[in-house]
């Protein structure tokens, strides 16, 4: 086909940059250029006007091109958040200039164009630091609320520094991220604030100390909307467990005790250990005379008397057997007769004379479920529970103070 022929319908021009395109554009444009005048006959000459010839005038400069329209601050904005979504590999100067742009538009933007900022600023891997801090200072809650609660790389320090200024709105909003460190914890748990603490104790991604989960277990029995939740956490370390049982409700005993007491080989050997190594020291099975015998003044009204006596038969401190006379609910009492060898029959027993004698237990106790109690303890739970309430007494193992011996040598090694 020749060049200077028109493509024929349907048929695809050749590729860019090959010698039929280059011939093609050329015969297109010869085809477009402007005819050239006929030449003028020599017979007739050129016609020359009388009138005066007319200036020229000077041609004039084309007008500039109209500025292109601003963008909104609001559309600004979303084509830089769009720019740092889309460009993964983008190099840290220019990420960086994406940032700083955002602050400089920050103050021209609405409060509906914050707040979509904070949105997708918060759900970012690497957000810019200064912008971070510039919206988590905002004291909206759908700009630095929304930063507080979801923003996931701040740090234990920033998270620190802004629950020292938070309101209890604020403090909620740090205990329902997603990762709480264990000092923002223990910050929250300081504060007293209770919506707060009920979220920190239902988040699994909250991390607590023992002094968090210790201080809780104290606080509960002054909250016991408390109670349950701390009972029932995942992490809950036994200790704090099994003091935490003295301000639960019946229900709640039996989920600690089922939950934190086992029987097998391996814990018998452990408390074994643990009795010989124990300042009240490994005590015998005593016999059934002298249990009886530690009683009496018990029923007689007389618990502190009872209380040395029957320490002295379970190897406990005094104060510990005292606790233990004066529970209401009547689970310890049970506890203290499983561990000192006595059946069932016995154990029925005691508890029959003490409600006859008008002992501290509830009168609208139901027998039957101390009963239920004392079948679902073996010897070495009611050991195992023994053993930690007589460490809560002397404040000794894990309920020691944080500043005490430890085991390396306070003077330097030589």
């Amino acid at each position: 086909m020749p060049p200077d022929e028109p493509m024929p319908a349907g048929e695809l021009p050749p590729p860019r940059g090959s010698v039929q395109s280059f011939r093609l554009l050329t015969a297109r444009l010869r085809r477009t250029a402007p005819p050239e005048p006929p030449p003028q006959s020599a017979a007739e000459p050129p016609s020359q006007s009388t009138a005066e010839p007319q200036p020229v005038a000077a041609p004039q400069a084309p007008a500039p091109p109209p500025a292109p329209a601003l963008p909104e601050p609001g559309e600004a904005a979303s084509a830089v958040l769009d720019i740092m979504w889309g460009a993964t590999d983008l190099p840290p100067q220019e990420r960086s200039m994406a940032g700083d742009t955002l602050l400089l538009l920050l103050p021209r933007l609405s409060a509906g164009e914050v707040a979509m900022l904070a949105e997708r600023i918060a759900a970012m891997d690497r957000p810019p630091p200064l912008l971070v801090s510039r919206l988590l200072g905002d004291p909206r809650p759908e700009v630095g609320g929304v930063m507080l609660e979801r923003a996931p790389h701040l740090g234990a320090q920033e998270l620190l520094e802004a629950s020292r200024k938070a309101d209890s709105d604020r403090m909620r909003l740090l205990a329902r991220r997603r990762s709480v460190p264990p000092a923002v914890a223990a910050r929250l748990v300081q504060s007293g604030d209770l919506l707060s603490l009920l979220a920190l104790l239902r988040n699994p991604g909250a991390e607590l100390s023992f002094e968090s989960f210790f201080r809780l277990s104290q606080m509960a029995a002054e909250h016991p909307a408390l109670q349950a939740p701390l009972a029932l956490r995942a992490d809950l370390p036994l200790a704090v467990a099994l003091d935490l049982l003295w301000r639960l409700p019946p229900e709640l005993r039996r989920v600690i005790i089922a939950r934190f007491l086992s029987d097998s080989s391996t814990l018998s050997r452990l408390l074994a250990i643990a009795l010989s190594a124990g300042e009240g020291g490994a005590a015998g099975m005593p016999a059934k005379a002298d249990v009886d015998a530690a009683l009496e003044p018990f029923f007689a009204g007389q618990p502190g008397d009872a209380a040395v006596a029957l320490a002295r038969l379970a190897g406990v401190a005094a104060e510990t057997a005292g606790r233990i006379l004066a529970d209401e609910e009547g689970e310890a009492l049970v506890v203290l007769l499983k561990a000192l060898g006595l059946s069932r029959a016995n154990c029925d027993g005691v508890l029959d004379r003490l409600r006859l004698s008008g002992g501290p237990l509830r009168e609208d106790r139901p027998p039957e479920d101390l009963k239920a109690v004392f079948d679902s303890l073996s010897f070495t739970k009611a050991r195992v529970l023994l053993v930690y309430w007589d460490w809560f007494v002397r404040k000794a193992g894990p309920y020691a103070a944080a500043g005490g011996p430890g085991l390396v040598e306070a003077a330097p090694l030589s």
